[in-house]
């Protein structure tokens, strides 16, 4: 009998600033650092002989977890990538309830109808996702694979292999990040031992807990989008078709983006929102060849905006007499990600 863990990746980028992202390559966040350190723990007695991820960064990151523990080589593939969505990629999830609500709606309730412009179809995804376990399976006889792949993905795959319709795999859930499922391979077939257990993220770790499309019949959130308004990189932040805020990447040069305008209305402070108009900026930084976001300079008396600074993940990177200024590093490098990943470790101990 073979075995594979099937793994979904750590909180991402998409998960936290609450964007679609299916073949989008986005990182890993400071919560799922802490995420993949729990599963390093969880794995570290565990024996493997061979470990696989898609090829997305946010996967190659959470496999880290057992590939660089175990010193093992990683193996990429396309072929256990998240489901593509097409024209819905890296555009907020409350843009898409405005503008794709049906389909949306399908997405959440009623997968087997949903498709987009350039998206995968559900039965495609099932298929190469099935072959790529099966010739796992297959190339480690009587051994453990961990392969690290994505929350829809695992969902239909995991489902199918339980014998569940598309229909009713809709009824199933969603994993946590960095859930685990066991899956066992003997004489052709898979068994699913367990699916979707995050039991080793205590202390506050969990990322859907905290996000309220969860609680919603139709899976939506009716949170905040953006609306490009008067200079190039500025944003409007809309919600339910009002302006409650502004973003905008005033500079993008030389592989660094430096954040401009930022701000939100009072009553909808305190909800969340802030973060996520750094994910605009850094998806706008992305697309014009940045790997690199700066805050530019913060008042030193601004304890506020100093201190989000440096809970969303930035590090300070220039000090001046009444000024800091922070960055985030927004590229894949797997020394760089393996480095973090053991001082958080070592710090969570």
């Amino acid at each position: 009998m073979t075995t594979i863990y099937l793994i979904r990746h750590a909180e991402a980028d998409g998960n936290l600033y609450r964007r679609a992202h299916g073949w989008y390559d986005s990182v890993i966040t400071d919560r799922g650092y802490r995420q993949i350190a729990a599963l390093a723990k969880r794995f570290a007695s565990t024996h493997f002989d061979a470990v696989y991820s898609s090829d997305r960064r946010r996967t190659m990151t959470t496999a880290l977890s057992v590939y660089k523990t175990h010193g093992l080589p990683l193996v990429t593939t396309p072929r256990v990538r998240e489901i593509g969505i097409g024209v819905w990629e890296d555009h907020p999830w409350a843009e898409l309830e405005r503008t794709d609500g049906e389909q949306l709606e399908r997405f959440n309730t009623d997968a087997a109808h949903w498709h987009v412009a350039g998206g995968e179809y559900l039965p495609d995804v099932r298929e190469r996702m099935i072959g790529a376990l099966r010739e796992i399976a297959e190339a480690h006889p009587n051994g453990t694979a961990a392969v690290f792949s994505h929350g829809m993905a695992i969902r239909l795959t995991v489902g199918t292999l339980q014998g569940l319709s598309l229909h009713e795999i809709d009824g199933t859930g969603h994993a946590e990040n960095t859930a685990v499922s066991r899956l066992e391979y003997e004489n052709g077939a898979f068994r699913v031992a367990y699916r979707d257990d995050a039991s080793h993220l205590k202390n506050g770790l969990q990322t859907l807990k905290r996000q309220a499309w969860l609680k919603n019949a139709r899976g939506f959130e009716g949170g905040i989008y953006y609306v490009p308004s008067g200079a190039e990189g500025h944003f409007d932040v809309c919600r339910a078709g009002e302006t409650v805020g502004a973003v905008s990447v005033d500079k993008c040069e030389n592989g660094l983006a430096t954040i401009g305008e930022f701000w939100l209305e009072n009553d909808v402070q305190g909800l969340g929102f802030g973060q996520q108009l750094v994910g605009q900026a850094l998806s706008y930084a992305r697309a014009h060849g940045c790997e690199r976001l700066s805050t530019g300079r913060i008042a030193k008396s601004n304890a506020l905006g100093l201190r989000r600074a440096r809970e969303w993940g930035f590090t300070q990177t220039g000090e001046g007499a009444d000024w800091l200024e922070f960055q985030k590093n927004f590229e894949y490098d797997e020394e760089s990600c393996w480095k973090k990943l053991q001082e958080v470790i070592e710090k969570e101990k």
